[in-house]
Protein backbone atom coordinates (compact mmCIF):
# COMPACT_ATOMS: atom_id res chain seq x y z
CA UNK A 1 0.00 0.00 0.00
CA UNK A 2 1.33 3.30 -1.06
CA UNK A 3 1.69 6.00 1.55
CA UNK A 4 0.01 9.24 2.28
CA UNK A 5 2.86 11.91 3.18
CA UNK A 6 0.34 14.57 4.68
CA UNK A 7 1.75 17.83 6.57
CA UNK A 8 -0.04 20.34 8.99
CA UNK A 9 0.58 23.11 10.21
CA UNK A 10 2.01 22.06 13.67
CA UNK A 11 1.32 25.55 15.57
CA UNK A 12 -2.34 24.77 16.13
CA UNK A 13 -0.71 22.04 18.55
CA UNK A 14 1.11 24.71 20.61
CA UNK A 15 0.18 23.45 24.68
CA UNK A 16 -1.41 24.60 26.56
CA UNK A 17 -3.80 24.25 23.28
CA UNK A 18 -6.35 26.91 22.55
CA UNK A 19 -9.90 25.97 20.89
CA UNK A 20 -8.99 25.11 17.50
CA UNK A 21 -6.04 23.35 19.16
CA UNK A 22 -8.09 21.45 21.39
CA UNK A 23 -10.43 20.28 17.43
CA UNK A 24 -6.86 19.84 15.37
CA UNK A 25 -5.34 17.49 18.12
CA UNK A 26 -9.00 15.56 19.10
CA UNK A 27 -9.28 15.30 15.24
CA UNK A 28 -5.41 14.17 15.20
CA UNK A 29 -5.73 11.56 17.87
CA UNK A 30 -8.34 9.55 15.80
CA UNK A 31 -6.71 9.83 12.19
CA UNK A 32 -4.02 7.64 13.88
CA UNK A 33 -6.41 4.56 13.83
CA UNK A 34 -8.60 5.83 10.61
CA UNK A 35 -5.19 6.05 8.30
CA UNK A 36 -2.89 3.63 9.26
CA UNK A 37 -1.41 4.09 5.48
CA UNK A 38 -0.42 7.78 6.55
CA UNK A 39 2.90 9.61 7.10
CA UNK A 40 1.72 12.24 9.43
CA UNK A 41 4.05 15.88 9.44
CA UNK A 42 3.90 18.67 11.82
CA UNK A 43 5.96 21.85 11.03
CA UNK A 44 5.94 24.54 12.72
CA UNK A 45 8.30 27.17 14.20
CA UNK A 46 8.36 26.27 17.82
CA UNK A 47 10.96 23.76 19.24
CA UNK A 48 9.38 19.83 20.19
CA UNK A 49 8.90 20.97 24.37
CA UNK A 50 6.49 23.51 22.97
CA UNK A 51 3.93 21.52 20.33
CA UNK A 52 1.54 18.52 21.95
CA UNK A 53 1.67 15.62 19.62
CA UNK A 54 -1.34 12.66 19.17
CA UNK A 55 1.25 9.94 18.99
CA UNK A 56 4.47 8.92 18.33
CA UNK A 57 3.80 8.39 14.66
CA UNK A 58 3.24 11.63 14.01
CA UNK A 59 6.97 13.63 13.19
CA UNK A 60 7.71 17.19 14.36
CA UNK A 61 9.93 19.48 11.76
CA UNK A 62 10.68 22.75 13.98
CA UNK A 63 11.95 25.48 12.69
CA UNK A 64 16.08 24.72 13.01
CA UNK A 65 17.23 28.28 12.79
CA UNK A 66 16.49 30.12 16.60
CA UNK A 67 16.15 33.53 14.52
CA UNK A 68 13.06 32.51 11.96
CA UNK A 69 11.19 30.78 15.34
CA UNK A 70 10.95 34.74 16.26
CA UNK A 71 8.86 35.13 13.00
CA UNK A 72 4.60 35.29 13.03
CA UNK A 73 3.33 32.06 12.80
CA UNK A 74 1.59 32.65 9.15
CA UNK A 75 4.75 34.87 7.80
CA UNK A 76 6.68 31.32 8.75
CA UNK A 77 3.81 28.98 7.15
CA UNK A 78 3.96 31.22 3.89
CA UNK A 79 8.04 31.07 4.00
CA UNK A 80 9.61 28.55 6.09
CA UNK A 81 7.13 25.75 6.05
CA UNK A 82 6.54 26.19 2.20
CA UNK A 83 10.35 24.99 1.59
CA UNK A 84 9.86 22.38 4.43
CA UNK A 85 6.81 20.81 3.00
CA UNK A 86 8.14 20.97 -0.85
CA UNK A 87 11.68 19.44 0.34
CA UNK A 88 9.06 16.65 2.09
CA UNK A 89 7.49 16.24 -1.27
CA UNK A 90 4.17 15.92 0.74
CA UNK A 91 1.21 14.70 -1.03
CA UNK A 92 -1.64 16.69 1.11
CA UNK A 93 -1.55 19.95 2.94
CA UNK A 94 -3.56 19.87 6.25
CA UNK A 95 -4.61 23.54 7.00
CA UNK A 96 -6.13 23.21 10.13
CA UNK A 97 -6.27 26.91 10.92
CA UNK A 98 -7.15 28.06 7.61
CA UNK A 99 -3.91 29.78 6.33
CA UNK A 100 -1.99 27.31 3.99
CA UNK A 101 1.30 27.84 2.39
CA UNK A 102 0.05 27.68 -1.32
CA UNK A 103 2.04 24.26 -2.25
CA UNK A 104 2.47 23.71 -6.20
CA UNK A 105 3.52 20.70 -8.21
CA UNK A 106 0.31 19.00 -7.44
CA UNK A 107 -0.28 19.17 -3.53
CA UNK A 108 -3.55 19.23 -2.53
CA UNK A 109 -4.84 21.32 0.18
CA UNK A 110 -7.66 20.66 2.40
CA UNK A 111 -8.94 23.65 4.57
CA UNK A 112 -10.31 24.12 8.07
CA UNK A 113 -12.21 27.30 8.31
CA UNK A 114 -13.23 27.52 12.37
CA UNK A 115 -14.62 31.15 12.06
CA UNK A 116 -14.91 34.43 10.26
CA UNK A 117 -13.84 36.54 12.63
CA UNK A 118 -12.08 39.11 10.63
CA UNK A 119 -15.04 39.91 8.52
CA UNK A 120 -17.94 39.78 11.22
CA UNK A 121 -16.28 41.32 14.66
CA UNK A 122 -12.48 42.05 13.09
CA UNK A 123 -12.31 44.94 16.14
CA UNK A 124 -11.90 42.04 18.33
CA UNK A 125 -8.67 40.24 17.35
CA UNK A 126 -5.00 40.70 17.96
CA UNK A 127 -3.24 42.87 15.34
CA UNK A 128 -1.09 40.05 13.69
CA UNK A 129 -4.21 37.80 13.38
CA UNK A 130 -6.21 40.21 12.26
CA UNK A 131 -3.94 41.26 9.07
CA UNK A 132 -2.79 37.95 8.59
CA UNK A 133 -6.92 36.95 7.58
CA UNK A 134 -7.02 40.43 5.91
CA UNK A 135 -4.23 39.84 3.65
CA UNK A 136 -4.49 35.88 2.74
CA UNK A 137 -8.18 34.21 4.23
CA UNK A 138 -9.54 34.90 1.10
CA UNK A 139 -6.94 33.84 -1.05
CA UNK A 140 -6.24 30.66 0.80
CA UNK A 141 -9.93 29.89 0.93
CA UNK A 142 -10.57 29.98 -2.75
CA UNK A 143 -7.53 28.48 -3.71
CA UNK A 144 -8.10 25.49 -1.47
CA UNK A 145 -8.87 21.78 -3.51
CA UNK A 146 -11.41 21.11 -0.35
CA UNK A 147 -12.84 23.42 2.33
CA UNK A 148 -14.80 22.09 5.46
CA UNK A 149 -15.98 23.90 8.04
CA UNK A 150 -16.76 23.48 11.66
CA UNK A 151 -20.45 24.30 11.52
CA UNK A 152 -23.30 24.91 9.21
CA UNK A 153 -23.72 28.24 10.33
CA UNK A 154 -19.88 28.46 9.47
CA UNK A 155 -20.29 27.10 6.23
CA UNK A 156 -23.08 29.51 5.48
CA UNK A 157 -21.09 32.16 5.70
CA UNK A 158 -17.97 31.18 3.92
CA UNK A 159 -21.04 30.39 0.80
CA UNK A 160 -21.84 34.24 1.59
CA UNK A 161 -18.95 36.25 2.60
CA UNK A 162 -16.05 34.58 0.99
CA UNK A 163 -17.70 33.15 -2.48
CA UNK A 164 -15.93 29.69 -1.91
CA UNK A 165 -18.09 26.27 -1.71
CA UNK A 166 -17.46 24.28 1.17
CA UNK A 167 -17.14 20.72 0.96
CA UNK A 168 -18.40 19.63 4.02
CA UNK A 169 -18.82 20.07 7.84
CA UNK A 170 -16.78 18.59 10.49
CA UNK A 171 -18.96 18.98 13.55
CA UNK A 172 -16.43 19.08 16.67
CA UNK A 173 -17.18 15.89 18.82
CA UNK A 174 -16.73 15.54 22.77
CA UNK A 175 -14.20 13.04 24.38
CA UNK A 176 -15.41 10.15 27.05
CA UNK A 177 -14.64 12.23 30.11
CA UNK A 178 -17.52 14.79 29.05
CA UNK A 179 -19.66 11.76 28.12
CA UNK A 180 -19.79 10.13 31.40
CA UNK A 181 -21.82 10.47 34.20
CA UNK A 182 -20.77 12.04 37.06
CA UNK A 183 -21.29 10.65 40.71
CA UNK A 184 -21.86 13.10 43.55
CA UNK A 185 -18.73 12.44 45.03
CA UNK A 186 -17.21 13.29 41.47
CA UNK A 187 -18.57 16.71 41.34
CA UNK A 188 -17.36 17.53 44.88
CA UNK A 189 -15.06 20.69 44.64
CA UNK A 190 -11.64 19.66 43.77
CA UNK A 191 -8.81 20.51 46.37
CA UNK A 192 -7.06 22.87 43.68
CA UNK A 193 -10.09 24.38 43.02
CA UNK A 194 -10.88 24.88 46.20
CA UNK A 195 -7.85 26.75 47.26
CA UNK A 196 -8.75 29.58 44.81
CA UNK A 197 -11.95 29.99 46.84
CA UNK A 198 -14.29 28.26 44.91
CA UNK A 199 -17.05 27.12 46.50
CA UNK A 200 -20.94 26.15 45.68
CA UNK A 201 -23.34 27.42 44.30
CA UNK A 202 -21.51 29.21 41.17
CA UNK A 203 -21.99 30.13 37.75
CA UNK A 204 -19.46 29.56 35.15
CA UNK A 205 -17.86 31.43 32.36
CA UNK A 206 -15.22 29.61 30.21
CA UNK A 207 -13.48 32.04 27.94
CA UNK A 208 -10.39 34.07 26.54
CA UNK A 209 -10.69 36.83 28.03
CA UNK A 210 -11.01 39.27 24.94
CA UNK A 211 -13.69 41.76 22.92
CA UNK A 212 -15.46 39.56 21.85
CA UNK A 213 -16.44 37.32 24.26
CA UNK A 214 -18.57 39.51 26.04
CA UNK A 215 -17.53 39.76 29.87
CA UNK A 216 -18.20 42.95 30.44
CA UNK A 217 -21.79 41.71 30.12
CA UNK A 218 -21.24 38.49 32.31
CA UNK A 219 -19.70 40.68 35.05
CA UNK A 220 -22.44 43.87 34.53
CA UNK A 221 -25.13 40.92 35.13
CA UNK A 222 -23.64 38.99 38.05
CA UNK A 223 -22.93 42.55 40.11
CA UNK A 224 -26.40 43.61 39.13
CA UNK A 225 -28.06 40.44 40.44
CA UNK A 226 -26.03 40.09 43.39
CA UNK A 227 -26.97 43.94 44.13
CA UNK A 228 -30.65 43.36 44.19
CA UNK A 229 -30.41 40.03 46.18
CA UNK A 230 -31.34 37.60 43.15
CA UNK A 231 -27.73 35.83 43.60
CA UNK A 232 -27.25 36.09 47.15
CA UNK A 233 -24.97 32.79 47.74
CA UNK A 234 -23.32 32.52 43.99
CA UNK A 235 -20.53 33.15 43.20
CA UNK A 236 -18.99 33.35 39.53
CA UNK A 237 -16.32 31.52 38.42
CA UNK A 238 -14.40 32.92 35.11
CA UNK A 239 -11.87 30.27 33.97
CA UNK A 240 -9.56 30.81 30.32
CA UNK A 241 -6.05 31.60 30.07
CA UNK A 242 -4.30 35.22 29.67
CA UNK A 243 -6.34 37.22 26.68
CA UNK A 244 -5.86 40.43 25.02
CA UNK A 245 -7.46 44.27 24.83
CA UNK A 246 -9.70 43.56 28.09
CA UNK A 247 -7.47 46.57 29.58
CA UNK A 248 -11.54 48.06 30.32
CA UNK A 249 -12.53 44.91 32.35
CA UNK A 250 -9.98 45.51 35.20
CA UNK A 251 -12.09 47.91 37.28
CA UNK A 252 -15.34 45.69 36.26
CA UNK A 253 -13.38 42.27 37.63
CA UNK A 254 -12.29 44.43 41.07
CA UNK A 255 -15.87 45.14 41.50
CA UNK A 256 -17.03 41.72 40.92
CA UNK A 257 -14.56 40.60 43.20
CA UNK A 258 -16.33 41.85 46.11
CA UNK A 259 -19.39 40.13 45.15
CA UNK A 260 -17.83 36.65 44.72
CA UNK A 261 -15.96 36.69 41.71
CA UNK A 262 -13.28 33.85 41.71
CA UNK A 263 -10.68 33.84 38.39
CA UNK A 264 -9.70 30.31 37.67
CA UNK A 265 -7.31 30.90 35.59
CA UNK A 266 -6.40 28.66 32.77
CA UNK A 267 -8.01 25.01 34.11
CA UNK A 268 -6.70 21.60 33.16
CA UNK A 269 -8.59 19.45 31.12
CA UNK A 270 -9.48 16.65 33.45
CA UNK A 271 -10.77 19.32 35.84
CA UNK A 272 -13.35 20.83 32.95
CA UNK A 273 -16.25 18.04 33.22
CA UNK A 274 -16.40 18.74 36.99
CA UNK A 275 -16.35 22.29 36.82
CA UNK A 276 -19.08 22.20 33.81
CA UNK A 277 -21.05 19.82 35.89
CA UNK A 278 -21.12 21.29 39.44
CA UNK A 279 -21.71 24.85 37.90
CA UNK A 280 -25.38 25.84 38.22
CA UNK A 281 -24.76 27.27 34.40
CA UNK A 282 -22.44 28.32 32.17
CA UNK A 283 -22.67 31.84 30.67
CA UNK A 284 -21.60 32.19 27.63
CA UNK A 285 -23.09 34.97 25.47
CA UNK A 286 -20.48 35.70 23.07
CA UNK A 287 -20.95 38.33 20.11
CA UNK A 288 -19.58 35.87 18.03
CA UNK A 289 -18.79 31.82 17.52
CA UNK A 290 -17.45 29.33 14.42
CA UNK A 291 -19.02 26.94 16.84
CA UNK A 292 -18.84 27.37 20.55
CA UNK A 293 -16.87 24.18 22.42
CA UNK A 294 -17.91 25.22 25.88
CA UNK A 295 -21.68 25.14 25.27
CA UNK A 296 -21.51 21.61 23.36
CA UNK A 297 -19.34 20.25 26.52
CA UNK A 298 -21.00 21.94 29.08
CA UNK A 299 -24.33 20.12 27.60
CA UNK A 300 -22.71 16.95 27.71
CA UNK A 301 -22.07 17.14 31.33
CA UNK A 302 -25.67 17.97 32.23
CA UNK A 303 -25.46 21.56 32.90
CA UNK A 304 -27.94 24.47 32.29
CA UNK A 305 -26.10 26.83 29.31
CA UNK A 306 -27.17 30.65 28.95
CA UNK A 307 -25.66 31.35 25.46
CA UNK A 308 -26.36 34.10 22.48
CA UNK A 309 -29.08 33.09 20.04
CA UNK A 310 -26.74 32.84 16.68
CA UNK A 311 -27.13 29.55 14.27
CA UNK A 312 -23.31 28.51 15.28
CA UNK A 313 -24.20 28.30 19.06
CA UNK A 314 -27.79 26.71 18.56
CA UNK A 315 -25.94 23.90 17.03
CA UNK A 316 -23.24 23.41 19.73
CA UNK A 317 -26.76 23.53 22.00
CA UNK A 318 -30.03 21.89 22.07
CA UNK A 319 -33.50 22.76 23.30
CA UNK A 320 -32.36 22.62 27.07
CA UNK A 321 -30.44 25.59 26.41
CA UNK A 322 -31.77 29.36 27.13
CA UNK A 323 -30.53 31.45 24.32
CA UNK A 324 -30.08 35.28 24.70
CA UNK A 325 -29.61 38.55 22.99
CA UNK A 326 -25.49 39.61 24.53
CA UNK A 327 -26.91 42.55 26.07
CA UNK A 328 -26.78 43.17 29.86
CA UNK A 329 -30.48 43.06 29.89
CA UNK A 330 -30.86 39.93 27.86
CA UNK A 331 -27.66 37.96 30.13
CA UNK A 332 -29.49 38.94 33.78
CA UNK A 333 -32.72 37.82 32.53
CA UNK A 334 -31.42 34.42 30.64
CA UNK A 335 -29.37 33.89 34.10
CA UNK A 336 -32.40 34.31 36.30
CA UNK A 337 -34.23 31.81 33.93
CA UNK A 338 -31.44 29.05 33.46
CA UNK A 339 -31.34 28.57 37.50
CA UNK A 340 -35.29 28.42 37.71
CA UNK A 341 -35.54 25.36 35.45
CA UNK A 342 -34.50 21.96 36.65
CA UNK A 343 -31.42 20.40 36.06
CA UNK A 344 -31.56 19.19 32.31
CA UNK A 345 -30.12 15.78 31.33
CA UNK A 346 -26.34 15.84 29.68
CA UNK A 347 -26.69 15.48 25.76
CA UNK A 348 -25.48 12.65 23.93
CA UNK A 349 -22.66 14.59 22.30
CA UNK A 350 -20.77 13.48 19.01
CA UNK A 351 -17.86 11.69 19.29
CA UNK A 352 -14.66 13.09 17.83
CA UNK A 353 -14.32 9.15 15.35
CA UNK A 354 -17.23 10.32 13.46
CA UNK A 355 -15.96 13.82 12.40
CA UNK A 356 -12.71 12.30 11.85
CA UNK A 357 -13.98 9.89 9.01
CA UNK A 358 -15.15 12.96 6.91
CA UNK A 359 -11.64 14.84 7.22
CA UNK A 360 -9.81 11.32 6.13
CA UNK A 361 -11.97 10.78 3.22
CA UNK A 362 -11.04 15.09 2.21
CA UNK A 363 -7.47 14.40 2.62
CA UNK A 364 -8.01 10.58 1.18
CA UNK A 365 -10.16 12.32 -2.11
CA UNK A 366 -8.54 10.82 -5.60
CA UNK A 367 -6.76 7.77 -3.83
CA UNK A 368 -7.67 4.36 -3.71
CA UNK A 369 -7.75 2.48 -0.46
CA UNK A 370 -8.87 -0.48 1.08
CA UNK A 371 -12.24 -0.51 3.21
CA UNK A 372 -10.28 -1.64 5.66
CA UNK A 373 -8.70 0.92 6.58
CA UNK A 374 -11.11 3.24 6.93
CA UNK A 375 -12.94 1.81 9.64
CA UNK A 376 -12.05 2.90 13.89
Amino acid sequence: MTSLRIGLDGDALRAPLSGVGHYIFNLCRELDTLMPEAIFTAYSRLPATAILLPSSRWKLRSEPVVAFRRLPSFVWLKTRCRAMSASDRVDVFWAGRTLHPRLNGGVRTVCSVHDLNHLVVPETMQFQSRWSSRLWFRGDVLSADCVLANSHGTAERIRKMVGAEVSDVVLPGVTSRFQRSLSASETEIPENLRRLGLTLPYLLSVATPEPRKNLDAVLSAFIDLKRDGKLSNHQLVLAGPTGWKNRALTGKLNKARAHGLVLAGYVPDKLMPILYAAADALVFPSFYEGFGMPVLEARACGTRVVTTDIPELREAGDEYVTYVQPTLEGVKAGILRAIDLPKPPPAAGRTWTEAARILARALREGREVPESTTCA
